[in-house]
């Protein structure tokens, strides 16, 4: 068995990779949506700016790809931290693939500079479904401690009912008072927004739990949030968004998001619900999730769960959550091993 690094040029490991993961979500992790093939072949033609990725395939003597290695960079801020993801087929664990690929991801990274190497895997969380927990033993097993763990909890995308939710959102709306607008859109950020938006999202590292993980905020501009949305478009990726824009400034204090994926009718991706620090208190994150689903609902009515992951320790979002109707299916361990450049 060998490994190998491809590319966007290689249709066939390109295919053969989207049958492995297939396969591996099937046997692993199938009660969780499972990556679209749009978005999983966009992966190879389009990177997130400010991004830098890497592919290898472990081929058997056959010329056959049964596992591949995903390793992610930052190019501009984090540049001590590497990302990858594994997945061997099912019919071929045990042959020495996951390792192979472990110790390419790794050395890649190191030939990169990088001495944090972070990975994920899943694991059972009370209440969800058995997790198989010899990727976690393995991991440790190399050296690697647990850094995070994100809980993975999905809701009906009506969770309340009609009434209820319309008290929620009464009471909610009340506490925000008039200080502030409820803004919404589908797709790219409006341009009167953009710089506001662009504040949001460099904030996002720096407020939400990121466990053993060291990693600066991401600075974001035009260009890149213009960008990123490129990418979304290519993948078939849609985003919902609603905004709470402070009407003295005209800045955004808080935001959530929902994606849809092109060839998945059924899940919908809860992304980031934010809230500016000194804007807290007055319900606006319940208040943003609610007016959020309702206008997912009127566009993609064929949506019928929303998909959410917390640090097992934001207990703030994690309340919102429960009120919402989330129940815990999984969680994904995420692992990191330091070493020296």
């Amino acid at each position: 068995m060998k490994i190998i690094e491809f590319g966007a040029a290689d249709k066939d490991l390109i295919d053969q990779t989207y049958a492995i993961i297939t396969a591996a979500h099937d046997a692993d992790t199938p009660e969780n949506p499972a990556y679209t093939e749009r978005f999983f072949r966009t992966l190879f033609s389009h990177v997130m700016p400010g991004r830098e990725r890497h592919w290898f395939a472990a081929v058997g003597d056959d010329g056959r790809a049964v596992g591949y290695a995903r390793v992610n960079f930052f190019t501009e801020e984090n540049r001590e931290l590497g990302f990858y993801e594994t997945a061997v087929h099912p019919d071929h664990r045990g042959t020495g693939a996951d390792a192979l690929l472990r110790d390419r991801a790794e050395r890649l990274c190191t030939e990169h500079g990088r001495t944090s190497v972070i990975t994920a895997v899943p694991i059972f969380w009370e209440g969800g479904p058995d997790r198989d927990d010899a990727p976690a033993r393995t991991l440790e097993a190399r050296g690697y401690t647990r850094a995070l763990t994100t809980v993975n909890r999905r809701s009906p995308v009506d969770p309340l009912g009609a009434d209820e939710e319309e008290r929620r959102y009464t009471e909610a709306l009340a506490k925000a008072g008039d200080a502030y607008e409820v803004r919404q859109w589908i797709g790219p950020v409006p341009d009167d927004l953009v710089d506001t938006m662009c504040r949001m999202e460099t904030m996002i590292m720096a407020e939400i739990p990121m466990g053993e993980i060291e990693a600066e905020p991401e600075r974001m501009d035009a260009e890149k949030l213009r960008g990123k949305e490129a990418v979304y478009a290519a993948e078939g990726r849609t985003w919902y968004h609603s905004v709470a824009v402070e009407r003295a400034t005209g800045e955004v204090r808080a935001w959530t998001e929902i994606a849809t994926d092109d060839g998945d009718d059924v899940n919908g991706l809860q992304g980031i619900t934010i809230a500016d620090p000194a804007h807290r208190g007055y319900r606006l994150g319940l208040l943003l999730k609610l007016a959020n689903l309702r206008m997912l609902r009127e566009h993609s009515p064929s949506t019928r769960w929303i998909w959410t992951d917390n640090a097992d320790v934001n207990a703030p979002m994690i309340a919102i959550n429960e009120l919402m109707g989330y129940e815990t299916v999984d969680a994904n361990a995420e692992y990191q091993l330091k070493h020296r450049a």
